[in-house]
């Protein structure tokens, strides 16, 4: 009999984490891209950080959830996990403040 697949957890909580990320992302691509789009007028931080989300921020948490397999084998599943959560909590504080300040 052949070795089990998924040797781990991990392919289960990555797809969990996964439809998340996901989900999250794409909210804040129409909900941010809708703010952006708005005339109002912002300050120059607000303009800043919301821009910084859409365009860096966005594209690194999804970067780094679709690299789990290269990322994995690389800073282990703990590693992995950590450097998702750091990245997803900097994408969610900048989000916060976008939301608060604007």
């Amino acid at each position: 009999m052949g070795a089990q697949w998924p040797p781990s957890r991990f392919w289960q909580y990555w797809a969990i984490a996964g439809m998340i990320v996901l989900t999250a992302a794409f909210w804040w691509g129409v909900e941010g891209y809708a703010q952006f789009e708005n005339a109002r007028p912002r300050s120059q931080v607000a303009d800043g950080l919301l821009r910084f989300s859409l365009l860096v921020l966005t594209p690194a948490l999804l970067l780094a959830w679709l690299a789990a397999a290269w990322l994995r084998r690389r800073v282990g599943e703990r590693g992995y996990w950590q450097l998702l959560g750091l990245v997803a909590m900097i994408w969610a504080s900048a989000i916060l403040l976008v939301r608060l300040i604007t």
